[in-house]
This record gives C-alpha cells, structure tokens and sequence, in this order.
C-alpha cells in the first residue's frame, strides 16, 4: 500500500518521502497538514519533496491546501526539490504562481 511520510531531520525542515497522490493524500490529509503547521511555528519552514516517487493532482491539491492553511496561522513554508510532475501540473492548472518553490 503506498504511503506518503512526513519527517522532520531538522528543526524547520520537512522532508516528504513515498507518494504524494489520490491513494495516499486521502488517509492523512487533515492529520498532516495540521502537524506540519504545528510543527512549522517559529520558523521559516522548507518542504523538502526529494523523496516524492510519485505524484498526482490530489498531491498538488495537498500543497496547495498546506500552503493555504498555513498562510492562515501566518506560517510561509518554502518548496524544495520539487518533482517535475508537480510542477508540470502545476502550471497546467494555472497555479504555479502559489507555489514557493526554492
């Protein structure tokens, strides 16, 4: 079953690894975007996606509602590493512009 996992190696860096996509965005939507902006205060966080093997529109709507959330609680998180299916779909959909990448 694929998973999508959040880890923090250092303070204020997420790194995302497995598969950022409809089968696993689902399971862990509310539960990681909340921990990821509890976690994120105080810094200036950066989301690390090196580790993304595989990503859909569900994995660019997960972001995009991070990053939205995050705005809220006045948390800026930065895009590093960002796969190119992202950014492909990104731009397709005309929302390249909301994503902070590094």
């Amino acid at each position: 079953m694929p998973v999508v996992n959040v880890t923090q190696p250092v303070p204020g860096r997420f790194l995302l690894t497995g598969e950022l996509n409809r089968n696993t965005v689902n399971r862990s939507w509310p539960k990681s975007i909340s921990d990821l902006l509890a976690s994120a205060k105080r810094q200036t966080p950066v989301i690390d996606l090196a580790g993304i093997s595989h990503a859909d529109t569900a994995g660019l709507a997960w972001l995009l509602n991070l990053l939205r959330d995050a705005k809220k609680q006045n948390i800026t998180f930065k895009l590093k590493n960002v796969p190119e299916t992202i950014i492909n779909l990104a731009k397709i959909s005309d929302v390249n512009g909301f994503l902070p990448v590094q």
